[in-house]
């Protein structure tokens, strides 16, 4: 019995390797299996091949005047979407690597073409004075798979109020018939991109009698002839000259020339209001003509004079 149970014992020993050779090969299959299910929740998005972006806008620089726009579009290559609010994160997904984000937005009066913003020429040739405010941003993206990124766009604003103000002496507001003017070198296109302003035109401010309460050499109420002006900026390789055409009630007519380029030559680096005053002297008696002094810059209750 001995001889005979020890020959089955041999026999039953390759039973049980092959026993254990199928559970290692069911463990291992089972392994494999869960480990590719780990490497899957291990994704971080439900595009793991492409990326996200979200976009939000600083408005923060815009100057005390402007009006920001109720909605805007964020253009990334040739892709756009119409968005409102500060934060938005854009309807199409990328495929990784570098696009181009702008953000911009339609204007009263500016024209859009591309990267480029065009004020609207009027029918004479000249620059729309009073166009809406403008604002863009831009920045390049670099869009990674399996993520969202999220972006911080510093809105430029790209359009300043200039103000010119010619303090009169009192009764002289009635003197005056009418007045024609033009002002020369001023932009009338930017890339929105790059900030860089191009074509210089004319533009007709539109000069009325009203008072002159900011001028700190005159007492404020003073008389004055004032105009307000839109602008995207002066070309620096041009003067900017106003001329200025006087029809007094006498009949009498005065052509007045200023250059007033010294005064612009650094209009794009502030966005607040810009208010330029001076003092225009009518002629006392007849071959005299009417004259002004230095333009000067009221800046807070601070004058600096050019």
């Amino acid at each position: 019995m001995d001889k005979m149970d020890n020959r089955t014992d041999k026999r039953a020993i390759p039973i049980i390797k092959l026993a254990g050779i199928c559970k290692l090969l069911t463990f291992a299959l089972v392994t494999l299996q869960l480990t590719g299910c780990v490497k899957d929740d291990l994704y971080n998005t439900p595009h793991p091949d492409k990326g996200a972006v979200k976009i939000t806008t600083d408005w923060s620089g815009a100057s005390s005047d402007a009006i920001l726009p109720q909605s805007y579009v964020l253009r990334i290559g040739t892709l756009e979407q119409t968005v409102s609010g500060t934060s938005n994160a854009f309807n199409t997904l990328f495929e990784p690597g570098k696009q181009e984000l702008l953000v911009c937005h339609t204007a009263e009066g500016i024209t859009l073409n591309g990267n480029a913003a065009t004020v609207n020429t009027r029918t004479d040739g000249t620059l729309e004075p009073m166009p809406g405010y403008l604002f863009s941003g831009a920045e390049e993206l670099a869009i990674v798979p399996d993520d969202t990124l999220k972006v911080t766009v510093k809105m430029q604003q790209r359009i300043r109020t200039l103000t010119l103000a010619l303090g009169l002496n009192p009764g002289d507001e009635e003197r005056i018939a009418g007045t024609s003017a033009t002002l020369t070198g001023i932009a009338s296109s930017i890339d929105l991109k790059s900030g860089a302003i191009t074509e210089g035109k004319n533009i007709v401010p539109a000069f009325t009698i009203g008072t002159n309460g900011a001028e700190r050499t005159r007492a404020a109420g003073a008389p004055a002839l004032t105009t307000t002006l839109r602008l995207l900026g002066v070309i620096p390789a041009e003067q900017q000259v106003l001329t200025l055409n006087l029809t007094l009630t006498d009949g009498s007519t005065h052509t007045i020339t200023t250059d007033l380029s010294e005064a612009l030559k650094n209009f794009a680096e502030k966005m607040e209001p810009l208010e330029l005053d001076t003092t225009l002297e009518l002629p006392v008696e007849a071959g005299v003509s009417a004259t002004i002094t230095d333009w000067k810059e009221v800046d807070n209750g601070n004058i600096d004079i050019h």
